[in-house]
């Protein structure tokens, strides 16, 4: 017995080793039921909540229509609403103005070219970067691996863009998405995801997941609820 668990633990790993990128993402298409789907969605839409019993708990709703090159962000922050737009290659950010209690106006603001590139990339990604991740213009950066998260046995893929490098770690038995990792500006940010649960396409995607960055390193719930009939509906992606 002792010989046979040996012998696994030398062969677990030769097998992740042995997939291949696309291996890894077909295997994730058709546990998610998304395969022949998801690869074509570019129009989209999600509301998220970020909840970690703080004064800067905050939500969001967020349209992406990306082969246009669309994002609208709507973040309420202390029942005030900021809006972050991308429409081509412009960008900017309503900014309300005055007290909570009378009519709110908006300031508005260009956002910088960094800033644009940011968005850009986000409504490129679409629903997930590692799906035809080179045609979105990542790069994979090592073969995929075998790796350990909470104790369950993972498949590491790793792809990089424009100096953001991101790390997504599969569960071997259920071929899901489990972890998130990436690397910008100098801060790691770390998504486990707890709970997957079908949408309105036929499709699971996460809707519970924890969220922790190298900076505030606050343990921060959020949850997701994903919207793919008409989302730019009523949406402006004008000033």
């Amino acid at each position: 017995m002792r010989i046979l668990k040996s012998l696994m633990l030398l062969v677990v790993p030769f097998l992740a080793s042995a997939q291949s990128a696309d291996d890894v993402v077909n295997k994730f298409l058709e546990a998610t039921g998304g395969k022949g789907k998801i690869e074509n969605i570019h129009t989209f839409k999600y509301n998220r909540s970020y909840v970690a019993n703080a004064n800067t708990d905050y939500d969001e709703e967020v349209v992406i229509a990306g082969d246009k090159n669309q994002l609208s962000r709507k973040k309420t922050l202390l029942k005030r609403d900021f809006f972050y737009v991308l429409n081509g290659n412009q960008g900017w950010v309503k900014i309300p103005m005055g007290s909570p209690d009378k009519k709110i106006t908006y300031s508005t603001k260009d956002l910088t070219s960094k800033e644009v590139s940011e968005l850009a990339i986000e409504a490129k990604d679409g629903l997930f970067p590692f799906i035809n991740y080179e045609a979105k213009g990542y790069k994979l950066t090592a073969p995929v691996s075998a790796a350990t998260v909470e104790g369950k046995a993972t498949t590491k893929l790793a792809i990089e863009k424009s100096g953001i490098k991101r790390e997504y770690y599969f569960d071997n038995a259920t071929g899901l998405l489990s972890r998130e990792v990436w690397i910008e500006n100098g801060i790691t940010h770390t998504t486990d995801i707890t709970k997957y649960d079908n949408t309105s396409i036929g499709v699971k995607l996460p809707v519970s997941q924890t969220y922790i960055n190298s900076k505030e390193k606050k343990k921060t719930n959020v949850t997701t609820k994903w919207g793919f009939d008409k989302p730019t509906e009523g949406v402006a992606f004008t000033k």
